[in-house]
């Protein structure tokens, strides 16, 4: 097949490198500040006994499902940024896992651990 885009220049894959390692430390601390917080939310439901009276939306469950459910997809999407990361290491960056073209700059800079173009993405 003919790419719609042309393969990436040496100094568009050092910029999505570098944007590559700057998602995955900012993911990195947005997981440590969840974590966190899931961990005050155990500690403040410890400090207090369940009462089921005073809360009856179950809020404090709810936060805690919600908390987790935040964990789960930060480390989904470390976990593809850390895939990203090997395929640049690798040399595939950049190419489409279904077709083999290239993936436009703008989508990768757009979601730099996309794996797809954008006709095999749809």
């Amino acid at each position: 097949m003919t790419g719609v885009h042309p393969p990436l220049t040496a100094d568009e894959l050092a910029e999505l490198t570098g944007l590559v390692a700057a998602e995955q430390d900012r993911l990195a601390a947005q997981l440590a500040a969840l974590v966190r917080t899931f961990d005050e939310l155990v500690d403040a439901a410890d400090l207090e006994p369940p009462d089921d009276e005073h809360d009856p939306d179950g809020t404090t469950a709810y936060e805690r499902a919600q908390v987790s459910s935040l964990i789960i997809e930060t480390r989904s999407a470390l976990a593809q940024l850390a895939a990203a990361a090997q395929r640049i290491d690798a040399g595939t960056y950049g190419r489409c896992v279904a077709c083999g073209d290239p993936i436009g700059w703008a989508r990768l800079a757009a979601v730099p651990a996309a794996q797809r173009c954008i006709r095999c993405a749809t």
